[in-house]
């Protein structure tokens, strides 16, 4: 997993820092945290940075594009998720983007940014999945890349999540006694609770026994949601 390493270099409204042998600059505009992946190059990153400044000092920040790269992405995730679900749940994201990242490397190797993740990906990366895991451990893996792309719509680098776009497996049927955890689990998912807020509660463990035993997972923005 790659770690940020900050430079520290801050001047009015950005911050250069450098992930691997990457540089990258981060600044504000419109309110919102920019990230922009400007390559190897040091000097190169501080000229970018000080352009960006005199477009935004301009008033033209309607133009920066806003991006961020998937490296950076997911190490602000982590953090976020450390704070909101616990260290225990953290390592399981962790786990999960490890394995896309390496599917990424393999078959889109050109794909750096998270605006770049499209549901065909997805929908690949599900089948890669679909060749060696059950379909419980496939449907578990797509919902927790749910859970960060929706964290990505929150920070406002997507505008939808292209894991609502990919039909999860079907569920084993399997017939169980109807359990109050199961109950507890239907309603919040109901009530438009994400799988997030959900782990909360109650532990994986107890929650990817429920989806394997029922079919609560919605598969549409629309039945999360509403």
């Amino acid at each position: 997993m790659l770690r940020m390493r900050n430079l520290e270099k801050k001047n009015n409204m950005g911050t250069i820092r450098k992930i691997g042998d990457e540089y990258f600059i981060e600044f504000v505009a419109r309110g919102l945290k920019y990230q922009q992946k400007i390559g190897p190059d040091q000097t190169r990153a501080e000229e970018a940075l000080r352009d960006i400044e005199a477009q935004i000092a301009r008033g033209e920040a309607l133009a920066v594009v806003r991006e961020i790269n998937l490296a950076v992405f997911f190490e602000q995730f982590f953090s976020y998720a450390r704070e909101e679900f616990g260290s225990k749940t953290t390592e399981r994201f962790m786990e999960v983007t490890t394995h896309f990242n390496i599917f990424l490397k393999r078959q889109y190797p050109d794909i750096n940014q998270l605006s770049e993740i499209t549901p065909s990906i997805f929908e690949a990366y599900k089948m890669h999945l679909m060749s060696s895991a059950k379909a419980v451990l496939v449907n578990f893996t797509i919902l927790l890349l749910r859970e960060m792309m929706e964290y990505g719509i929150k920070l406002g680098f997507i505008n939808d999540n292209p894991t609502l776009h990919v039909h999860l497996l079907p569920w084993p049927p399997r017939n169980r006694p109807v359990t109050k955890r199961y109950e507890l689990v239907k309603d919040l998912f109901a009530k438009g609770a994400s799988l997030g807020r959900i782990c909360k509660l109650l532990s994986f463990s107890d929650i990817a026994r429920i989806m394997y035993y029922r079919n609560l997972i919605p598969l549409s923005r629309e039945d999360m949601y509403n």
